[in-house]
């Protein structure tokens, strides 16, 4: 061996011997990330090394070490046919029986994780692209056997499985299956149901130019699928769980991520998208002023518009008549769960009540459509619709400052004449 070499061997072996000497600490809470999880971490990554080579050659620190993890690897088929005295078959679980192929695949596996503290980002992003050239090359049960292994939160992080954008753990019973995609500051209570839209202007024009013939449809299905993406970065789990937090219908989600994944993917926009999802993540990382959906979601779930206030917010308004499509108080309580959650007004707990007791929605439904339609918005319906917006943001303070209290099940909130001036104002 290149007397080069031995000074990083044997560093590598102080640092295993001082962890050995050390033994298991009785308070768990007392060690580091890096103390704690430097033995599961360093298997698993060996593994990987083992298992994606020669993707991670550049990690082998010399030629001469790399030389040796390919001569082990090498050499694995060979063994992998021989049955132990116990009749299981080894397969992917040998480790190098030589003790420089051994050095070699630890130092390799060492430099992949990195000396510095293991809780970052660069860490995860170095060994992910191992992780997925491993699975992608070994049997689907190799990658769900090192994903069950309790490793660093960044190691499990990068161990998760990568499909068309977004991530899943592998095995139903894993413990680390919620776990959070990526390192953010913001949480899943601060992610809408809907991408607002201003935030889709101010991300997503890149994507939007390359995507041509697009829809307001299919633009509507990018800003939940964008949603279900943000909750899957900060909350983590599969995009079932990320939808019932975010109240998403499971049909409605799965029909959403049906539509973007065949656009994305036959016009090859992945990388745009992940680029702008990634971007509106960064906002939300460093903005001062996160909006808790989670909590305006949960205070508005049995609310309704009150009968005085609905009476008030269409006084000295033209009659609507009424017509199927009339605008009444649900619609005026849909409406403003709408602007205040930023959810989808066919997923409003009201539409939600309807379907559940059998009721039909069609005509509440018509006449939110009717309201909301630009030819039909003038005159005493425009009116409505700009107090509605007003009156929605007297709520969303309401529920911001939390002087809004939950009491049998609805919010509380106190609208005085000067509110309803305000409100009525020009």
């Amino acid at each position: 061996m290149p007397e080069a070499d031995l000074p990083i061997l044997l560093a590598l072996q102080h640092r295993i011997d001082q962890r050995l000497m050390c033994g298991p600490s009785t308070t768990d809470a007392g060690q580091s990330a890096s103390d704690r999880y430097f033995f599961p971490d360093l298997i698993v990554a060996a593994h990987l090394i083992r298992l994606s080579w020669p993707d991670g050659a550049r990690y082998a620190s010399s030629t001469s070490l790399a030389d040796l993890i390919d001569r082990h690897v090498s050499s694995a088929p060979t063994r992998r046919h021989t049955p132990a005295p116990d009749g299981r078959m080894p397969i992917a679980w040998d480790a190098p029986e030589d003790p420089a192929e051994c050095a070699a695949v630890l130092v390799a596996a060492d430099n992949l994780l990195g000396h510095d503290e293991r809780e970052n980002a660069g860490m995860t992003d170095q060994v992910r692209p191992l992780a997925a050239s491993a699975f992608s090359r070994s049997p689907a049960n190799i990658g769900a056997s090192l994903q069950r292994v309790d490793v660093s939160p960044a190691m499990a992080r990068a161990l998760l499985c990568h499909t068309q954008g977004f991530y899943h753990a592998g095995g139903h019973r894993h413990a680390r299956q919620r776990l959070p995609s990526r390192q953010s500051r913001f949480r899943i209570e601060h992610v809408p149901a809907l991408l607002p839209q201003e935030w889709l202007s101010a991300h997503f024009d890149d994507l939007l130019s390359h995507w041509m013939h697009h829809t307001d449809w299919k633009v509507r299905h990018l800003r939940r699928v964008s949603a279900l993406k943000l909750a899957e970065m900060s909350g983590g789990g599969t995009w079932p769980d990320c939808a019932k937090t975010l109240r998403i219908p499971w049909n409605t989600a799965q029909q959403s991520l049906k539509v973007i994944r065949q656009e994305l993917t036959s016009r090859d926009l992945w990388s745009d998208f992940e680029r702008s999802i990634e971007s509106v993540a960064s906002q939300l990382d460093w903005g001062t002023d996160r909006v808790h959906y989670g909590r305006r979601r949960e205070l508005l779930s049995s609310w309704q518009v009150p009968a005085g206030d609905w009476a008030e917010l269409c006084r000295d308004l033209e009659q609507f008549g009424q017509g199927a499509t009339s605008p009444t108080r649900d619609t005026a309580t849909v409406l403003i769960w709408t602007h205040v959650t930023q959810g989808d007004h066919l997923h409003s707990p009201l539409l939600g009540a309807l379907r559940e007791s059998g009721c039909s929605t069609q005509r509440l439904v018509a006449s939110i459509n009717q309201l909301r339609t630009p030819a039909n918005c003038k005159g005493g319906k425009r009116e409505l619709l700009r107090r509605l917006e007003t009156y929605s943001d007297l709520l969303v303070t309401a529920c911001d400052r939390a002087v809004a209290s939950l009491q049998t099940g609805s919010l509380e909130i106190e609208v005085t004449a000067a509110h309803l001036r305000k409100v009525k104002s020009p």
